[in-house]
């Protein structure tokens, strides 16, 4: 398993704003990855400050230190295919980008789940897009046993963090961290009246948000007016159209932009009229997205204070999270990737222990077989004995069976697993022919073999 991104972390907020406005929908970009050479599965976490490929690459099948890094031909697939995607020249994109393999890909996916990578820490708007990229992949059937085991994982553990840790102590969303700005140059905005651009998901969040900081109202604006009006009416605001926002801008203390549009729906000429007819109130700009809803040149006009991603991300929140939690978020991530490692690795020995007791069950049979021939089919001899024969033979393959069982699974949840199942696999495969294994020698001429060296 190995991931392929790029983030407000490594890249400046300009070039995250060219590359989320493509209008290319994410799932061109699950069927590119997996259509790069040596992938099997991929799943999308895009957001507006955030573009990951998480990819299953050929023959995955363990996380670890020694498991598939994926070479540098998928890497480079993957890195044109974002180029492609978004419309960014390769060589502008791949300077930013980067890159994680098995453990590694593992434990940033867990991260990221967890709030831990996010403009604001402990934030959880990315844990349901965490899910929209798995259930995504799962429609478009480009989701890999390990893979998807993964991110279901991987959504659990956010859960645990921010339960278990005090990552979600304050509520965080970039909502509440944009409204921080506002309410210590300010004060309190109890009694003020905001208007959300947007009526998603995203929105959803700023709306409530809005309403835990006291403001009075509530309105919202969208291009479906509907859609706006429903959302609005969970605060007891107004749900409007996207013409009638240069009216708006004259009448609300707040505006947030909170929608995925490509282009500036509010612009620094939209502000600066609404600005000469607000009798000297300041205006509150809010612009949480990328790319902007809202003209960065509105910044620039006296009586607004314009507060977005790039300035949430350069100077912080004032409530930060104590390092005690964020340590204690990061020691539960560890834990859950040597458990997710240790899950695969056994599952990695069931194949095995299949083939061994289908084997020996195989060969128990044809004695019974042998026998019931020698004693021409068992005439003369009582049911009740033939049935114990049966039993006391398949009893000694059960014993028999015990104690390599037990030995499998305990080396296969070893550090040195994969190793371990390997040489089981050739001393299996070398019992079974009776004949010893050469050194290094790989028998393919026995279809149980095979089978156990392919997912080995």
């Amino acid at each position: 398993m190995l991931v392929l991104g790029i983030s407000h972390a490594s890249a400046p907020l300009d070039l995250l704003e060219r590359l989320a406005g493509t209008d290319r929908p994410a799932e061109d970009l699950v069927s590119g990855a997996t259509s790069v050479d040596g992938i099997d599965a991929a799943v999308v976490v895009s957001t507006c400050n955030r573009l990951e490929i998480y990819a299953e690459t050929r023959g995955d099948t363990t996380a670890g230190d020694d498991g598939p890094p994926g070479g540098p031909g998928e890497l480079t697939g993957l890195g044109r295919l974002f180029a492609e995607h978004t419309g960014v020249d390769h060589a502008e994109i791949a300077p930013h980008l980067y890159s994680h393999h098995a453990d590694g890909a593992v434990r940033h996916l867990f991260a990221v789940a967890s709030g831990l990578e996010s403009v604001v820490v402990g934030e959880d708007q990315i844990l349901g897009q965490v899910k929209l990229g798995l259930e995504r992949s799962q429609r478009l059937d480009r989701t890999g046993r390990v893979l998807a085991k993964a991110v279901q994982t991987a959504l659990r553990v956010g859960k645990r963090a921010r339960n278990e840790t005090g990552l979600n102590e304050a509520g965080r969303s970039l909502a509440t961290a944009g409204l921080g700005f506002f309410e210590r140059r300010v004060g309190s905005l109890h009694g003020k009246t905001a208007l959300v651009i947007g009526a998603g998901a995203f929105a959803g969040v700023v709306v409530a948000a809005l309403r835990r900081s006291g403001l009075d109202r509530v309105h919202v604006a969208n291009r479906t007016p509907e859609k706006a009006q429903r959302l609005a009416e969970t605060t007891g605001g107004t749900g409007y159209d996207l013409t009638d926002l240069p009216r708006l801008l004259t009448e609300v203390d707040v505006v947030v932009g909170a929608t995925a549009a490509t282009g500036h729906l509010v612009t620094a000429r939209d502000v600066e009229e609404a600005l000469a007819a607000r009798d000297g109130r300041e205006l509150f700009l809010l612009d949480l997205s990328l790319p902007h809803n809202i003209a960065p040149g509105a910044a620039e006009l006296p009586g607004v204070t314009f507060v977005d991603l790039r300035r949430i991300a350069e100077e912080g929140q004032e409530d930060e999270i104590s390092t005690a939690s964020v340590q204690a978020a990061h020691q539960l991530i560890d834990a859950e990737v040597e458990q997710f490692r240790t899950g695969l690795r056994l599952a990695g020995a069931k194949p095995v222990l299949t083939a061994l007791r289908t084997a020996a069950t195989e060969a128990a049979e044809a004695e019974l077989d042998r026998l019931a021939r020698r004693l021409d089919g068992f005439e003369g001899i009582d049911g009740t004995v033939r049935r114990e024969i049966d039993r006391s033979v398949r009893r000694i393959v059960d014993k028999a069976l015990h104690q390599p069982t037990v030995l499998v699974r305990e080396l296969a949840a070893d550090p040195d697993g994969a190793r371990h199942i390997a040489a089981f696999t050739r001393l299996f495969a070398a019992a079974e022919a009776g004949e010893a294994a050469p050194p290094g020698s790989t028998r393919t001429n026995d279809p149980n073999e095979t089978k156990i060296e392919a997912i080995a």
